[in-house]
């Protein structure tokens, strides 16, 4: 069930299976086949992204095209883009952490 919410998240922002893969630590085979454990370092990794996801959703309203912008341009707080930030666990961190200052949840 978590892999299905990952992967339609990933595909809503126009990223490969194997990228978002790589962003929560598995390899792209593996999201599919095994599925991802919710308490495992994968699982949260992958809760993150949804979260990440849900937080550009509400932004953007939904409009895909506005989400996939939002990610792939450079964001002067990053000195990056989203994107690139999300490789590494404290980018991705960083970048759910900043959606939720966007959205007054701290």
């Amino acid at each position: 069930m978590l892999s299905k919410a990952l992967l339609n998240a990933a595909k809503a922002f126009g990223l490969p299976q194997a990228e978002i893969a790589a962003v929560v630590g598995r390899n792209r085979t593996g999201l599919t086949r095994d599925g991802i454990d919710p308490a495992s370092k994968s699982g949260e990794l992958a809760l993150l992204f949804i979260r990440l996801y849900r937080s550009v959703y509400a932004l953007t309203g939904g409009e895909r095209e506005a989400m996939t912008h939002w990610l792939n341009t450079p964001n002067h707080y990053f000195e990056d883009t989203p994107r690139e930030m999300i490789q590494s666990t404290e980018g991705l961190v960083r970048v759910v952490h900043y959606l939720d200052a966007m959205r007054g949840r701290i």
